[in-house]
């Protein structure tokens, strides 16, 4: 059994040690044979960098190392100077000028390892030299990884992060420049910038991001879980009790779902890496960084939590990231909080939404430290009881527990506004694994929310009391509303006992009505 590459990035590392490596240069046989410069976004610790690791040992003609693996026959091995950056070993002070300075002595250092000389120390023409001079070896290969870390790094800082998007700009305008001399070129990183912002110019880059050819290239399939990982299931089905078809169908869940085509999925690597090694349902990936810069940004955004659950947008939306104005759910599914769940190529249209249980539970756990300001951890025990009361029909009860939740919250973090309450209860349900939909648009209204169970519906509203008002009055304001507007009008083909509930709500849950819709 081979050992788990946990953290290794370096493919001469995981091949020379015998680590465990998931074939994937049938791919990258495609993508060296079908085009020259190429752009691939993907969210952090999935595979960017041991993908560029690769390609630069197939160009360096390291041909043994590839000895078993597909592409070790399909390609006239050759060796070419490549041009190997990553922008993560790359530290600087913070000002634009050192930041110029550790690039140049970079690429300094490339060339030394060539025997090449250089002779500039502008940022530009110091790459430009760079690439003239190798190119007298051989084509160029240029390989740069986490090419926007200099920008990311900033994003709650907009004058820096510009400044250093400047620099980039600057630096990659020498490909376009001397793309004769170029064999071949592959940028990769986290955020998908326009071209316009940071690769000025440079109009021949393809970018296969949801390309669905390379919809794989990095992540693990389905397929590949299984071939690769048969010999460990054994020993997790014993640990775990559970026979084999659950135990791969609790698997898909937390950790599948990744998809850059709405067809293709894809576990991330890091996830199931630690998965099989811990043999634990945890967390892995999201607890690598804590994500507080797209809290900030959520806080600062017009979206509800419950718009990011599921939603439609046409190609446009993937390529409208830009560091003034960007659309917030487009730095979630560039960060790997969202991807594409569905592809309607008629309509050219994408549904997207949280990928699996492990990224859904951990973003929710996030935010609703905003809301309730204590751990989601902590209320976690009353998941079955808050299923069971409502399971049952014990509103009683699932009131008593919601309302046990809410009276927890300090005073200073309740919003005297219907809708923060809104997100309260959305949350509250969606981190105890009950299904909810909130501000559901009809013909004539808004729905708050609705809870659709196996037996049962519950139609929600809710009133916020301010001064001068009753309580009583509001909940009969609330049954009529949804009565008058008829909003069990979309559920009454379903065979389920349909309920609508009221809510009052003043920092804490002050009174609720339940009616049952009667049947005709």
């Amino acid at each position: 059994m081979q050992n788990l590459p946990i953290g290794i990035q370096t493919f001469e590392k995981i091949i020379s040690n015998d680590f465990l490596y998931v074939d994937k240069t049938e791919l990258i046989y495609k993508l060296i044979n079908s085009g020259g410069f190429y752009f691939l976004s993907r969210p952090r610790r999935f595979g960017k960098s041991l993908l560029v690791s690769t390609l630069k040992e197939i160009f360096s003609g390291n041909k043994e190392l590839f000895k078993g693996l597909y592409i070790y026959n399909k390609i006239k091995w050759e060796t070419y100077p490549v041009v190997h950056i990553s922008f993560s070993s790359i530290t600087y002070s913070g000002t634009s000028n050192d930041f110029r300075s550790k690039i140049v002595d970079y690429l300094y250092t490339i060339a030394k390892d060539y025997n090449v000389s250089l002779t500039t120390s502008a940022i530009s023409e110091t790459f430009k030299e760079l690439i003239l001079n190798l190119s007298k070896i051989n084509k160029v290969v240029i390989l740069i990884d986490e090419y926007d870390k200099p920008i990311i790094d900033y994003i709650t800082n907009l004058d820096k992060a510009k400044e250093n998007r400047d620099v980039l700009r600057e630096f990659y305008s020498s490909i376009k420049d001397n793309d004769q001399y170029i064999k071949f070129c592959f940028l990769t990183g986290v955020s998908k910038f326009s071209k316009v912002s940071v690769f000025s110019g440079l109009n021949n880059l393809r970018d296969i991001t949801i390309n669905d050819t390379f919809a794989n290239i990095c992540g693990i399939t389905q397929k590949e879980l299984e071939l690769y990982f048969s010999n460990r299931f054994n020993s997790l089905e014993q640990k775990l009790n559970l026979d084999y078809e659950k135990l791969k169908q609790k698997i898909k869940h937390w950790y599948n779902g990744y998809s850059w085509d709405g067809v293709n999925t894809v576990y991330n690597p890091f996830s199931i890496l630690n998965f099989f090694a811990d043999g634990q349902f945890k967390n892995y990936w999201f607890s690598t960084g804590t994500p507080t810069y797209l809290i900030e940004k959520f806080k600062q955004s017009k979206f509800q939590i419950s718009d990011i659950k599921s939603f439609n947008v046409t190609d446009v939306f993937f390529d409208s990231y830009e560091l003034e104005k960007f659309d917030f759910r487009s730095l979630l599914f560039q960060t790997g909080y969202l991807t594409i769940t569905k592809f309607n190529i008629q309509e050219m249209e994408y549904t997207l939404g949280y990928p699996n249980n492990e990224v859904k539970n951990a973003f929710l756990v996030n935010i609703a430290a905003i809301y309730i300001e204590q751990e989601p951890g902590d209320i976690g025990y009353l998941n079955n009881k808050l299923k069971q009361a409502i399971d049952v029909g014990d509103i009683d009860r699932f009131v008593s527990i919601i309302k046990s939740i809410i009276a927890k919250i300090p005073y200073q973090l309740h919003i005297k506004k219907e809708a923060y309450y809104h997100t309260v209860f959305y949350l509250i349900m969606e981190l105890m694994g009950i299904d909810i939909d909130m501000e559901i648009n009809t013909s004539i209204g808004r729905i708050d929310g609705v809870i659709e169970l196996e037996n049962n519906i519950y139609i929600l509203e809710f009133k916020y009391l301010a001064e001068n008002k009753n309580a009583a009055e509001l909940l009969n304001v609330a049954i009529s509303q949804i009565k008058t507007k008829k909003y069990f009008d979309p559920y009454l083909l379903k065979d389920k006992s349909i309920n609508y509930l009221a809510i009052v709500v003043n920092k804490e849950i002050v009174e609720y009505k339940i009616e049952n819709r009667p049947t005709f």
